[in-house]
């Protein structure tokens, strides 16, 4: 009920947020197409709904920990905390970084050689992967403490390691729109790099 609040609440601004993002990507939204009459209510209502998620995310980590906490441990409890505020905060920071830095970098290169791209880009799917770049370098930066808690806890490294790969692909999958292969392809190798390097680190550590 409260994710459905915030949605209507922050519906009236997603157009000063879509204005803020295509300057931010360095891109004219002149040169941006809408394929349906419903295409720029779908971004606005896409924008509200992330808004909403990123809002009300401490309610759901504070439901989830109070249902949990019971048969939690006292080492289980710091380290839920640990991970799910200090990681918010990674991923926050990483989102902006990504949003501010990367984003910006990523559409120059996949724009230098084909002027015709960004025509046929709409802006549904144009803001959409600002958004996925975005969100993907705040789960990069707060991927290495999300697997080092996950290490502590698992008993199977390779089951750990099978688990981490199929929920970063299905991230990458759900997360992109249709056009951008080759980002999920970039956020691919990297997410892999940081899973592998840190179940290197966590082993050492345990040694």
């Amino acid at each position: 009920m409260s994710s459905i609040f915030l949605i209507l609440l922050l519906l009236p601004f997603s157009k000063s947020i879509v204005d803020n993002l295509l300057t931010i990507g360095n891109i004219e939204i002149t040169n941006l197409t809408a394929y349906s009459p419903t295409e720029f209510l779908r971004l606005k209502l896409h924008l509200s709904l992330i808004g909403s998620l990123l809002i009300s995310y401490p309610l759901w980590v504070r439901g989830i920990y109070n249902f949990s906490s019971p048969a939690l441990t006292i080492k289980e409890k710091r380290g839920f905390q640990i991970c799910f505020s200090i990681g918010f905060i990674l991923f926050i920071l990483g989102s902006i970084l990504g949003l501010y830095y990367l984003a910006p970098i990523i559409f120059e290169v996949l724009l230098m050689n084909d002027n015709v791209t960004i025509a046929k880009l709409s802006i549904y799917e144009t803001i959409k992967l600002l958004i996925s770049i975005s969100l993907f370098s705040g789960v990069l930066l707060s991927l290495p403490l999300l697997t080092l808690f996950l290490t502590e806890y698992s008993s199977s490294k390779t089951q750990l390691r099978k688990y981490l790969y199929i929920l970063i692909i299905a991230i990458i999958i759900l997360g992109t729109p249709e056009p951008s292969m080759i980002i999920n392809l970039i956020f691919l190798i990297l997410f892999s790099l940081i899973i592998e390097i840190t179940l290197v680190f966590g082993d050492k550590n345990e040694d």
